[in-house]
């Protein structure tokens, strides 16, 4: 679901300004950031941003344009706005952009093998391309095959609104320390006050996750302890820092924060992408032969999950589990009877020994303590 923000326009010299659809309103109901209002003229148009000059390959904005919809022309997938912002950050708030602004283009994502990119002495040794023969006269060279479009295979809730097993967590030394809402709890839209300020280096226009740790995951099978559960909670961005602390604002929010709650900088989270994936077959119970593990935590502690749920496992980077990944979901039977195939689940994010997935097929429920197998 994507919502666009509201456009506010400025006639000004003729300038108008665009709204650009952020991952805010993919997440939340509610409307986008205000406008800023500190704009000036940058040769023949208003901003309020510090444009760069425009390079031989930049592209000018124009009116109507968003990042999402640039994204989805330059790099085939709306979804990756954030490589467009991050290659342009002069523009301070990504829900506004403005006519006559540059914009640095990034180049197509490119797909890496499983195995990885060949060695640089593997490549250097590759004759180069022979270009095809041209076709007999009178005679039309075939199509290419059509390349098949990648997909997402989440969406940004799913990682930026779910949680992350931590093997090891330091608290944070920066936390939510006051709010001006009368409210005990406050989501997007309202402001905070922060433990630290500018002699601690926070600075105007900085970005941070708030997260809360919320309890420890213990194996359904060993007992053994695999980390802390650690919620997000959503984004703040800081307004103005006092020497000490410093005023910010809520701008995503995906469940209510509180006084306590800790920040920590900023990241982006690549949702992985793929053309297709493997077919399942519920009847195919015989191993793939991949690493095996266990769904060891579930998200919001649902008791019984199915296809569109987030749940976490112990299948990590360490067994060559990474974003992308297939897993077979199912359940183990007693008496040399075959396994029960559960359903279908998509690697969202890693870390060394855990990882964060996604149902994407599920035709039985899912519980803590159901097997999952990296597929081959």
């Amino acid at each position: 679901m994507r919502r666009v923000g509201v456009i506010a326009a400025v006639t000004l010299a003729g300038a108008v300004l665009v709204a650009s659809a952020a991952w805010a309103a993919e997440v939340s109901a509610t409307t986008s950031t205000q406008p800023p209002k500190n704009l000036k003229k940058v040769g023949d148009h208003w901003t309020p941003w510090d444009p760069p000059a425009p390079g031989p390959d930049s592209y000018i904005i124009v009116k109507d344009d968003t990042l999402w919809d640039l994204a989805g022309k330059w790099l085939g997938n709306p979804h990756l706005w954030p490589q467009i912002w991050d290659q342009n950050r002069y523009i301070l708030d990504s829900h506004w952009i403005y006519p006559g602004d540059p914009l640095g283009v990034p180049g197509k994502p490119t797909v890496v093998p499983p195995e990885g990119p060949p060695p640089a002495e593997e490549a250097a040794e590759t004759p180069a391309a022979v270009p095809p023969a041209a076709p007999p006269e009178g005679t039309t060279a075939p199509s290419p095959a059509p390349v098949a479009p990648l997909i997402p295979l989440g969406d940004p809730s799913d990682v930026y609104c779910s949680g992350v097993i931590e093997a090891s967590l330091e608290a944070p030394t920066l936390v939510i320390a006051g709010k001006e809402s009368e409210r005990e709890h406050f989501a997007e839209g309202d402001v905070v006050y922060l433990s630290l300020g500018r002699a601690q280096g926070v600075r105007a226009g900085a970005e941070y996750a708030i997260r809360r740790p919320e309890g420890t995951v213990v194996h359904p099978k060993t007992q053994a302890v695999l980390g802390t559960y650690v919620r997000r909670l959503g984004k703040i961005r800081v307004l103005v820092p006092q020497e000490n602390t410093a005023t910010a604002v809520v701008v995503q929010s995906c469940a209510e924060m509180a006084i306590g709650d800790g920040a920590w900088p900023w990241a982006e989270i690549p949702i992985p992408s793929a053309s297709s994936l493997p077919e399942f077959d519920r009847w195919d119970a015989e191993p793939s032969g991949g690493p095996e593990g266990y769904v060891v935590a579930t998200k919001d502690s649902i008791t019984h999950t199915g296809t569109g749920h987030v749940v976490y496992t112990d299948l990590g980077a360490s067994l060559g589990v990474r974003p992308g990944s297939v897993l077979s979901v199912y359940r183990d039977q007693s008496q040399g009877l075959p396994r029960i195939m559960l359903g279908q689940a998509v690697v969202l994010e890693t870390r060394e020994g855990t990882s964060t997935v996604k149902i994407v097929k599920a035709v039985k429920e899912i519980e803590i303590g159901d097997r999952v197998e990296l597929e081959r």
